[in-house]
Order: C-alpha cells, then sequence, then structure tokens
C-alpha cells in the first residue's frame, strides 16, 4: 500500500501521540524518534546544511542550542534519543513514553522558535568533524 501523505516532523510527532494513545511504547518511540531527526533535517535543508548522518545531527543540534543560547536543545535531543533506544529494547513505561513525548513536543517547539529567530544567514556549524566533511 502506498500513501500521499506527508511524513514530515510534525505528522510523525502527531503519530506518536497516538502510538501513546493506544499504548504501543515501541512505535510511539520510534515515531517520536523520527519526528526529531526529520526536523533537523528540514532546517538543515532550508538553511542549506548538509545533513547525511546521525554525527550531523548531532553537529547541527549543538550549533542551534549554542546559537540560540538555549542548552536545552540538546538536552532535549538526547532525551529523543533514548526514545531511539527504547524502540528497540522497549524497556519504558508506557507513562515515560508518555513523558519522552512531552520532551520531543519541546524539542520541536525550540527548534522552530530558534530557526524563526535566528539570521538565515547563519553558518553551518563549525564543529571540527562536520566541517571536514563537508566545509
Amino acid at each position: 500500500m502506498t500513501t500521499t501523505e506527508p511524513r514530515d516532523s510534525r505528522w510523525m510527532l502527531d503519530l506518536a501521540g497516538k502510538m501513546v494513545a493506544c499504548g504501543d511504547r515501541r512505535q510511539a518511540s520510534m515515531q517520536m524518534w523520527e519526528a526529531a531527526a526529520e526536523r533537523v533535517k528540514e532546517i538543515s535543508a532550508e538553511r542549506g546544511w548538509p545533513n547525511l548522518s546521525r554525527t550531523d545531527d548531532q553537529a547541527i543540534i549543538w550549533h542551534i542550542g549554542e546559537s540560540f543560547g538555549e542548552r536545552r536543545i540538546t538536552d532535549l535531543f538526547a532525551l529523543a534519543s533514548q526514545a531511539r533506544q527504547n524502540s528497540y529494547e522497549d524497556w519504558r513505561t508506557l507513562e515515560e513514553v508518555a513523558g519522552l513525548l512531552e520532551r520531543v513536543r519541546e524539542l520541536i517547539g525550540l527548534l522552530d522558535e530558534a530557526h524563526r529567530t535566528l539570521p538565515p544567514d547563519l553558518e553551518m556549524p563549525t564543529d571540527s568533524h562536520y566541517r571536514d566533511r563537508h566545509g
């Protein structure tokens, strides 16, 4: 079966909420991780920054958080990574997964605010490994 429904970060986040409501911790966890990673890819694409790997995601998240002056962005992205781990290991309770969902919603809100607020010509991340690959 194919679908023409767009699979952007908001769609994935909504799906994660539906999965939590259904009690599917594993799929909810994967969808919230995918939503966070997709939002980073969307912002990267809009800014013209290469983003080819999870390592790039980390450099971009750090750069956005530092440039915006909001360290919670990196902390919340780390929690989204924990959701990814939970999608494989299924060790979090449903209550914990619901709490992670709220943190990922907060992350995406902060990313949106940072993206709107930061200058459109903000240079790409300065992380040396990122620059070595893309600079």
